[in-house]
C-alpha cells in the first residue's frame, strides 16, 4: 500500500512542478521551438543515445564480473534497455533498477548479486556526474555571480561528497545493523567500491565508462540546442547540464519530470537562453529517452517467460557472494 502512496506522491508532484513551470512560461513558443528541430538533430541524439546504452552495458558487465557473474554484452545492454523502460514510462529510477534487478536473476544469478550490481552501477553513476560537476567548478564560478545560486551549488556539491563518504564506509557500520538485509548489501557494495578504487585497472575501467556516459549526456542535449537555436557554448553546457541531471535524479518525481524543467530553465538563464528555450530543450532530451525505451519495451514483452542460462554454471560461486 504505501508503494502506491509514494507512487501517487511523485505523479502529483511531477504534475504540479510541469503546471507550474508551463504556468511561468510561454509555452506556445517552447512547442514552437520543438516544431522546428530538424530530423536529422533528433536523429543524430538518438544515435548518440544508442551509444551511451551500449556504454552503459559494458558499465553493466563489467561490474558483473567484479561480482564473479560472467555477462555477455547483449544481455548486459538487454538489461540497460529494459531498465531505461521502466524507468522512463512507469514508476521512475527505482522502479526501472527493480526491473534490472529482476532480469538479470532470469540468468540464473541470485537476486543478492543482481542487487549488489545494480545499487553498484547507480553509485558509480551518481559519483562520476558529482566529479564531473568538481572538475567544472572552476568554470561555473565563473557563470553564477549570484551568491545564493554558489551557495546552492556548494550544497549540492558537499550533500553528494557527504553521501559518497558514507556510502563508502558502510563496510564499518556496527554489527548490529548488518541484520538488516540494506545495509548489509551496502555494506558488501562499500567493500568492494574500496577493493576497485584499490585496483587501478578496475578503477580506470569503471569510472572511463562512467564518466563517457555522463559526458555524452552533456553532448547530446548540445546537440539538440543547436537544432534549437541556443546561443550557449559546449563549455557552457558541460558547466550547467550535469548539475540540472543530478537534481533530477532525487526520487521526488517520475522520472525527473518537472524538476528536470524547472532545473534547465534556471540554469540555462545564467548564460542568457530564453526560458521557452530551455523548457523545449528538457521536454526534447524526456521525449528522446521515451523515445529510446520504447525498444526495452518489446524486448521486455517479447522475452519476459524466458531465461537465459549462460551464469547458470556460475550460480554456485555467486550464491556464496550474495
Amino acid at each position: 500500500m504505501s508503494r502506491y502512496l509514494i507512487l501517487l506522491f511523485k505523479i502529483g508532484l511531477s504534475a504540479a512542478l510541469v503546471w507550474y513551470v508551463f504556468s511561468k512560461i510561454d509555452t506556445a513558443s517552447a512547442f514552437d521551438y520543438l516544431r522546428s528541430i530538424p530530423i536529422y538533430i533528433l536523429a543524430g541524439a538518438i544515435i548518440l543515445l544508442l551509444l551511451q546504452q551500449f556504454i552503459a552495458g559494458l558499465r553493466l558487465r563489467e561490474l558483473l564480473s567484479l561480482l564473479d557473474v560472467p555477462c555477455r554484452i547483449i544481455t548486459a545492454v538487454d538489461v540497460v534497455l529494459i531498465g531505461v523502460f521502466f524507468s522512463q514510462t512507469f514508476i521512475s529510477f527505482i522502479g526501472g533498477d527493480v526491473m534490472r534487478i529482476w532480469r538479470i536473476t532470469r540468468s540464473n544469478v541470485p537476486v543478492g548479486i543482481a542487487a549488489k550490481a545494480i545499487l553498484f552501477d547507480r553509485v558509480v553513476g551518481f559519483v562520476s556526474l558529482l566529479l564531473v560537476i568538481i572538475l567544472t567548478l572552476p568554470f561555473a564560478l565563473g557563470i553564477i555571480n549570484d551568491p545564493h545560486m554558489r551557495s546552492s551549488l556548494y550544497l549540492l556539491i558537499g550533500a553528494g561528497i557527504a553521501a559518497t563518504v558514507v556510502f563508502m564506509t558502510m563496510d564499518r557500520l556496527p554489527e548490529s545493523l548488518h541484520r538488516w538485509r540494506l545495509f548489509r548489501v551496502a555494506a558488501d557494495i562499500s567493500s568492494i567500491a574500496l577493493d576497485i578504487a584499490r585496483s587501478r585497472q578496475s578503477a580506470v575501467t569503471v569510472l572511463g565508462y562512467s564518466l563517457a556516459i555522463q559526458v555524452l549526456n552533456v553532448v547530446i542535449l548540445y546537440v539538440v540546442s543547436r537544432g534549437l537555436d541556443m546561443e550557449i557554448s559546449f563549455v557552457s553546457a558541460l558547466v550547467l547540464i550535469p548539475p540540472v541531471l543530478l537534481i533530477a535524479m532525487l526520487p521526488i518525481s517520475v522520472a525527473g519530470w518537472g524538476v528536470r524543467e524547472g532545473a534547465m530553465i534556471v540554469a540555462l538563464a545564467l548564460v542568457g537562453v530564453h526560458s521557452a528555450q530551455s523548457l523545449a530543450l528538457s521536454i526534447c532530451f524526456g521525449l528522446l529517452l521515451i523515445t529510446l525505451s520504447l525498444p526495452g519495451g518489446v524486448i521486455w514483452f517479447l522475452t519476459r517467460h524466458q531465461t537465459t542460462p549462460e551464469a547458470a554454471s556460475d550460480s554456485d560461486s555467486a550464491n556464496q557472494r550474495a
